[in-house]
């Protein structure tokens, strides 16, 4: 990963320590998953990603790496399209047993890449979970990044409350072109 990932890339605070730990400092956590509001600081988010794959970093290195995804910078030119769309755009749709609601058709403008999201040509990641959430959204017309992380309270609603504020920041900064993950 350091050789070929954060080093390049100059993420100099994103790591894998092998382990579930959470290194200090961290953004404090909170979340009513269990049914009592707590703080979830430091559960162990190692079922939320594959073995080993626990990643921490800050809000600099995430704006970073954003640009970096978003922008295919350690990809090979078709590597880059496929990562934008492996084959899913035209999948999709309602079923029987899935409605339309929550299977939603993959469409140019709003699909799945390869482990990434695009929405109106933002190319995005989302992560959420026990208490945390957060957004890396980059869109190459502009070169423009947005990284955030929110933390929830007893009164939040549910969702990811990181996309709602990047969609501001992104009304804001690129008015013509919606960040629109809803």
């Amino acid at each position: 990963m350091k050789e070929r990932v954060t080093g390049p890339l100059g993420l100099r605070d994103t790591q894998n320590n092998f382990t579930p730990q959470i290194p200090r400092p961290a953004l404090h956590a909170f979340t009513s998953d269990r049914g009592l509001y707590e703080e979830s600081t430091f559960w162990n988010p190692s079922w939320t990603t594959a073995p080993g794959a626990v990643v921490t970093t800050h809000i600099c290195d995430l704006a970073r790496s954003a640009e970096a995804i978003g922008g295919g910078e350690l990809l090979s030119p078709r590597s880059y399209r496929t990562l934008l769309d492996p084959g899913t755009v035209g999948l999709g749709g309602g079923t029987a047993r899935c409605p339309a609601s929550v299977c939603l058709k993959q469409t140019g403008a709003k699909h799945f890449g390869f482990g990434v999201i695009v929405v109106n040509g933002w190319v995005l990641q989302n992560p959420s979970f026990s208490g945390y959430a957060a957004i890396q959204a980059y869109l190459p017309s502009k070169r423009l990044a947005i990284a955030v992380s929110a933390t929830k309270t007893a009164t939040t609603p549910d969702g990811n409350m990181a996309e709602v504020v990047a969609e501001r920041i992104a009304a804001e900064l690129a008015p013509g072109t919606p960040l629109d993950v809803g």
